[in-house]
């Protein structure tokens, strides 16, 4: 048996150096905001032509380019996106890009204000804030009848401050990737994946606290301590397995799928690793500190 409760305090100090850690990238580095928040300029290009891409690309790194993203889709159709250009900027590009690809068109080309990336930061927060009220309430119901002294919504709360701790340290990861990669970028893509990160998360520490319930009600007197270290221990190999099957999936996605999506495919290799770790070593061993202070006080 794998001794993960008894050794609570290295994986608090290992979580906590992460998280300092995490967090002195973030205000060191920043983050790459995208255009989805900070606004810029869309085009929509048509062109019939095989290398129209690598032709595109050729345009935006002469001209001084680096942050854009070019998303190939059906009907010889292509949307780029770029910081905001101003009218001589975009003439300019035209007419570079009309030298590399003989039958260049633009379909369609509009600039995406500040404005607007204002109110989906906005929306972003809300919808972390909304899910990690909904995650505690949705734990709280359904482990309402665990025995006391145990909470309900100690559980909540302890799988809330794993979610929090695997967000925190995901986000240090991808500033210290965006310092380094142009390609990696905060955008709508990116808070998908943290929604996407949350609820794979809470899934696999929802695994861990079901046994732990089950295991407790069948053994109301054993040591709290036992009956955790048990229960990950019956959950330990089903939790790796499911991980390791999505990130391998995830693996391949980011081998041969489209360049648009490898933030997107990286961040959640990122948040899954981070949420099956922390399921395991983080939002159990914390029920379990909690349950024994309570006991003390008792």
């Amino acid at each position: 048996m794998y001794k993960i409760i008894k050794n609570s305090n290295f994986w608090f100090i290992f979580s906590g150096a992460l998280s300092v850690i995490a967090i002195l990238a973030i205000a060191i580095y920043g983050l790459r905001i995208g255009i989805d928040y900070k606004g810029g300029t869309v085009i929509e290009i048509t062109s019939n032509e095989t290398n129209k891409v690598a032709s595109l690309k050729e345009v935006l790194d002469a001209q001084g380019y680096s942050e854009y993203q070019i998303k190939e889709s059906s009907n010889n159709t292509i949307n780029l996106r770029l910081e905001t250009l101003t009218n001589e900027q975009h003439i300019a590009f035209q007419d570079a890009a009309k030298v590399k690809i003989a039958d260049y068109a633009e379909s369609s080309y509009d600039t995406v204000g500040p404005t607007i990336g204002k109110d989906l930061t906005k929306k972003s927060i809300w919808a972390v804030i909304v899910a990690s009220i909904g995650i505690i309430l949705y734990i709280a119901f359904a482990f309402r009848k665990m025995p006391k002294p145990l909470s309900s919504w100690k559980f909540g709360l302890s799988a809330i401050i794993a979610l929090m701790h695997d967000l925190l340290i995901t986000t240090g990861i991808v500033a210290i990737m965006s310092h380094f990669f142009v390609w990696m970028q905060v955008d709508a893509l990116f808070i998908t994946a943290m929604l996407t990160i949350m609820g794979f998360s809470v899934h696999d520490t929802i695994v861990v606290y079901d046994r732990l319930r089950e295991n407790y009600i069948r053994n109301p007197h054993d040591n709290i301590e036992i009956t955790a270290e048990k229960s990950i221990n019956q959950t330990l190999a089903r939790s790796i397995n499911t991980s390791m099957t999505t990130i391998i999936v995830l693996s391949c996605l980011l081998v041969f799928g489209s360049p648009s999506i490898r933030h997107f495919i990286t961040i959640l290799i990122i948040g899954i690793t981070l949420g099956t770790y922390s399921s395991i070593f983080v939002a159990s061993p914390i029920v379990v500190r909690w349950h024994r202070k309570l006991f003390r006080r008792g």
